[in-house]
Parts: structure tokens; C-alpha cells; sequence
């Protein structure tokens, strides 16, 4: 949890420098291309935007990747012309932007690889590549400047590098983001919510120093007792100039009360104003008619939910390292056709809950009745203890059967960082590995090879996968249903099934590695929907994904009427992992139900 603490921010003499402009960002008129581009086609048009000192700025984006366009555009990737006449930021004077100005992106967990293959996540959980073994204290030395060489005779202390001011501002800030318990963690072990904390701090502590630092969607995966806390923070940090804060945000997200002004961005379009405008609505006219919430109301149709039986069974389950406990005893049961909302504040052991369900951690194999740890009373009863999933006790299914398509599908925050991003792997071959739950499409149509292990479970209907047999058939039929109640077609406001199908069959083809963030997590979500899974984990699902994206899939979770197929069904129960109540598809008219984990232990909430 964030601390609330007062601390010093003490400017470098070339902040000092960079602040005697008043004008932060310039951009008179013009129209925004990409490199080569020819003038019919710009990503913006018309923009005439001025950002001043003293102001406060958030960046609200409407469409799908336009705000990232708009920041890539200030880092220099696009062209803009015509060029402003004086400089697009007037107070650098003389400094590089590309070292001055910076963006966090907290769509995604960035890797130190840049390799475009699948990275294994699960090694948070137990053993870690030697790269992943860097400590949260030790990235941040690397920030300062300070790390040591390992080809260096110098072998003296990072700490004995820092000066008074960096010791400071390092103790100070670390502290006012919770972060100081977790200094000396291996960073690939922090939570979400941590992990967004630390990328701030390392952003903030860079040398050479940043004078613009562009946040987006900060809030995005934050408990509800860390947003405001957290923007407190970043308040401070703006105000000081320390350094002056671009903020990102989502068309649903609420406006803090220190932004000043609002770039309302969509439809290739610009349109700034002040934040009473934004909040008024008069940012966006007839003609551009911009933003919306992506919320809507639920129906007020009451939908009866049948509910069959149980697919997950926890009694006394536990997970604990080194003798801190993570997870207390928990007992929850979930079963076909119910909707759960799984609550906790950042590093609740949310993640780790769904990481046993599924087999990636470790300990998942521990939780039965001839394997366990002792209470800490030492009077633990094994009989008393298991973890069955489809009425089969975990241990006893392997995890590569458990992940198949049929029995679990997933969406988190750690499939979509260590999901590969080969310039050959088209949006059909993603969809298609849901089928087998693997990373490398399979078989002559993409659509797998495997009969789906859940069938060895007595889940589903047995159908014998031959080429051009009932099966493939099944699936392929399944790609096209989701392809198109889930793609580009489906995300307009009055979506029709010819032209929605139309349009899914040009995305099947786009490589996945050239979709904007909200495109590919949609993709990811018709992945772990197109078998059909028994069981559905949906963690941090809307992250990134514009309001049209949005209106689309909880349509399909609500098991609405579809452009093509049904949508979500009572034979699948769905747990979904959201910090925002306006996120959940379902009311508790639709049996909604709510399962809230609090310092490792966890209640059902009624």
C-alpha cells in the first residue's frame, strides 16, 4: 500500500534551464503522418494543441492505439507538418528530447529480451533465468547510473556512488510508493500493482533526468486504495516539475482533479479543452462525435443461470515461501455456469490463486491430501486438504492437459507480455493455438491437432481430429464465429454480419505482432473463448482495449445475442480479475457472485 509521506524534490540545474519557456508542447496546426507517407493519408489531421507551463495535462484516447499514436508522434516516430515553426517542445531550448522526454506504458510488462519468442512467466513461481534474478534495488541502480560493471575492477558499493540528493529522493520516493518492503526482490516476483510502482520510480529516478515523462493508463490493474494515493504522488511530482507528467487515461477512467486540461483524441482527431469541457461534454460536437464510455448499462433483462457441477474445489488450500503465507487455507468452490468477480488489493495473491488453478505454480501440485505443509499450529490434517479440478484431483492431471483449450482458457497480464510476437504469426494463428493452449500454431489449418486433453477428462463431446473431419470442421466454424463477433466488425455501434465478416476475414490475415495493444489483447480473449473452455480466467482483460473493443466483448461474456454463434454459455463459468466494479459484464440479478482475498485469505462476499 501506498504511504502518504512529504518529501523533497530538488532540481538539477538543467531542469532549471529546461523551465524558463512557458510553452511545454507546440503544435500550431497540422497534420500528423507517418515516415513516407503520402499527404491523403495522415493519422491526424488539423491538430492545433499548445500545452503551457503550470497546466495539467491528461490524454484521453477513444479509439483503438490513437492515444499511443498521439505519444509516439512527441517522441518523434511520425512527421508533423507542417512542422512547428519555433520547436514542438520550447523548453528544452538546447536539450535532446530523446533523452528529456520518455513514456511508460502500463498496457504491458516490458522484457529486458528483445527476443520475439515465448519467455516462461511461471518463472516468477519458482526457478529464474540468471537475467531475471535482478532486484528491484538493483534496476534502480541501473537507472541512476550507478550499477556496477561486471567487467569493472571497480568492485565499490552501488550505494557508496549516490549522492545525499539521489540517497534521498531514492529512500523518500520508495517509501511513498509502498516499494521499500520489496527492494530487494527479484523484479519478475512483484505483483502487477508493484510493478507498475517501480516503473514510475525508475522512471522518475533516470539519469539524466527526465523533463517530460509521459504515464499511460497508470491506474490500469491498481487496487482502489492505491489510485488515489498514487495520483497524489504524481501531483507532487508535476507540480514540482520533477518531472512534469503526461497522463493517459481510458474514455471510463476518471479525471483527477489536479488535471487542469484534456486532449480528447479519436477519429483521427485532437480536440483540447479544459477539464470542466471534457467533463460537459463539449469536446466532442456533432460532427466529431468522440467519446462514449465503453460501459453502457447492463440490460435490465434478468437472466436465470443454471448451474451444474462443480469444476473447482479448494479446501484448505495454502501457499506459503520460506514461511510467509500467501494464501490462507482458502475454500471456494466454482461451477459450471457461474459468474465470480475474484476482488484484493495489489499483491493479495490474486494472480497466484489463479496461477495453482491453472498449473503454473509449483505448489499447485502440493494441494492434495498425501502432499502438504504444516499450519503454522502444527495440527494441519491432510485429509482435510485438496484441490480438485473437474472432479480430478490437480496433481493428476498434467499441466499441458489442464491448459488445453477445452478445459481452461486464460487471459492475463503475463500471457499477454510472454506471448510471442513472430512477424510471420497472422491474428488466425493466435486464435487457433487456443485449441491445443500452445504458442506455435499447429496442424494444416491452425486450428491445433489434438483431440483437446480435456476430452481424456470426461469434458466434451469426443471427436476424432482427422483433416476435414467433424472436428476440424467444428473449428473452424468456431474461428469464424469469434473472428467475427469479436473483431473489427463488431466493434462499431450498429454492427451488421456481412460487413463484420468481412472485416474478420481481412484481420485473420494482419500479423499480430503489427496490432496496437488493444488489438492484440482482444485477439489473446478470442484465443482462451474459441474451444470453448469449461473454465474462463480473465485477468486485467480490458487493459488497453478502446470503447468499441469493449462494447463487443462483454456482449460475448454476457452471452448476448452474437453476429455469428452464442457468446458465453451456461455450461462455462467465468472468474474475472478487475479492480473496477463498472468492468464486470454481470449484475447480481445475473448471479453474479464475489470471492474478495485480503492478506491471503479469502471469504465469498454476499
Amino acid at each position: 500500500m501506498l504511504r502518504t509521506r512529504q518529501f523533497s524534490l530538488v532540481k538539477s540545474p538543467a531542469l532549471s534551464r529546461a523551465s524558463s519557456s512557458s510553452t511545454i508542447i507546440s503544435i500550431p496546426k497540422a497534420d500528423i503522418y507517418s515516415f513516407g507517407a503520402t499527404r491523403d493519408r495522415p493519422i491526424f489531421t488539423d491538430v492545433e494543441w499548445t500545452v503551457r507551463d503550470k497546466e495539467s495535462w491528461a490524454i484521453v484516447g477513444t479509439g483503438s492505439g490513437e492515444k499511443n499514436l498521439l505519444f509516439q508522434t512527441l517522441l518523434g516516430h511520425f512527421r508533423i507538418s507542417p512542422y512547428p515553426p519555433g520547436a514542438l517542445f520550447p523548453f528544452l531550448k538546447t536539450q535532446d528530447p530523446t533523452s528529456a522526454i520518455t513514456t511508460v506504458s502500463f498496457t504491458h510488462r516490458p522484457r529486458s529480451s528483445t527476443n520475439t519468442d515465448f519467455y516462461d512467466y511461471s518463472a516468477r513461481y519458482g526457478a529464474v533465468h540468471e537475467e531475471d534474478k535482478i532486484t528491484l534495488r538493483q534496476s534502480l541502480y541501473t537507472s541512476l547510473g550507478i550499477a556496477n560493471d561486471p567487467f569493472s575492477k571497480d568492485t565499490t558499493p552501488e550505494e557508496h556512488r549516490m549522492s545525499e540528493e539521489d540517497k534521498r529522493l531514492l529512500h523518500d520516493l520508495a517509501e511513498s510508493m509502498g516499494l521499500s518492503p520489496f527492494m530487494d526482490l527479484p523484479i519478475i516476483a512483484l505483483s502487477n500493482g508493484q510493478t507498475r510502482r517501480a516503473r514510475i520510480l525508475k522512471a522518475v529516478l533516470r539519469k539524466p533526468k527526465v523533463e517530460l515523462l509521459i504515464l499511460d493508463e497508470p491506474l490500469t490493474g491498481l487496487d482502489i486504495q492505491t489510485r488515489p494515493k498514487l495520483l497524489s504522488l504524481l501531483h507532487e511530482l508535476h507540480a514540482s516539475a520533477s518531472p512534469r507528467i503526461l497522463l493517459g487515461l481510458r474514455t471510463h477512467d476518471d479525471i483527477p482533479t489536479w488535471i487542469t486540461n484534456v486532449a480528447l483524441v479519436g477519429g483521427r482527431r485532437v480536440i483540447s479543452g479544459t477539464r470542466d469541457e471534457y467533463l460537459q461534454g463539449k469536446l466532442a460536437d456533432s460532427k466529431y462525435k468522440l467519446f462514449g464510455t465503453g460501459f453502457e448499462p447492463l440490460s435490465t433483462k434478468v437472466t436465470e443461470k443454471k448451474t451444474g457441477e462443480v469444476i473447482v474445489d479448494m479446501k484448505n488450500v495454502r501457499l506459503e515461501y520460506s514461511g510467509r503465507k500467501v494464501l490462507k487455507d482458502i475454500n471456494w468452490q466454482i461451477r459450471q455456469g457461474e459468474r465470480w468477480h475474484l476482488q484484493g488489493e495489489n499483491g493479495s495473491g490474486k494472480t497466484s490463486l489463479l496461477a495453482i488453478m491453472i498449473g503454473d505454480h509449483p505448489q499447485s501440485y502440493t494441494q492434495s491430501p498425501n502432499c502438504y505443509t504444516s499450519s503454522a499450529e502444527g495440527n494441519s490434517n491432510p485429509s482435510e486438504r485438496h484441490l480438485k479440478l473437474f472432479s480430478n484431483q490437480r496433481r493428476s492431471i498434467p499441466t499441458p492437459h489442464l491448459q488445453s483449450g477445452s478445459m481452461i482458457g486464460v487471459v492475463s497480464p503475463e500471457i499477454f507480455d510472454a506471448f510471442p510476437r513472430r512477424p510471420g504469426m497472422l491474428v488466425w494463428d493466435v486464435v487457433g493455438t487456443g485449441f491445443d493452449g500452445g504458442y506455435v500454431p499447429r496442424g494444416s489449418k491452425g486450428v491445433g491437432i489434438g483431440l483437446g486433453e480435456g476430452k481424456r477428462y470426461g469434458i466434451g463431446k469426443i471427436r476424432e481430429f482427422v483433416e476435414g473431419g467433424e472436428e476440424e470442421r467444428w473449428r473452424i466454424q468456431r474461428m469464424w464465429e469469434v473472428l467475427t463477433s469479436l473483431g473489427p466488425g463488431a466493434w462499431v455501434s450498429h454492427p451488421d454480419v456481412k460487413t463484420a465478416r468481412a472485416k474478420a476475414e481481412e484481420f485473420s490475415k494482419r500479423p499480430f505482432v503489427s496490432l496496437s495493444v488493444g488489438e492484440q489483447r482482444m485477439v489473446l480473449l478470442m484465443r482462451a473463448l474459441v474451444a470453448r473452455p469449461r473454465l474462463l480466467l480473465l485477468d486485467e482483460v480490458w487493459s488497453g482495449m478502446d470503447e468499441g473493443m469493449l462494447r463487443a466483448a462483454r456482449s460475448y461474456l454476457r452471452g448476448d445475442g452474437t453476429l455469428e454463434g452464442t457468446g458465453v454459455d451456461d455450461e462455462q463459468a467465468v472468474v474475472l480479475i478487475t479492480h473496477w466494479e463498472q468492468e464486470v459484464p454481470w449484475r447480481k440479478d445475473d448471479g453474479l457472485k464475489t470471492f474478495r482475498l485480503v492478506n491471503g485469505e479469502g471469504r465469498e462476499v454476499l
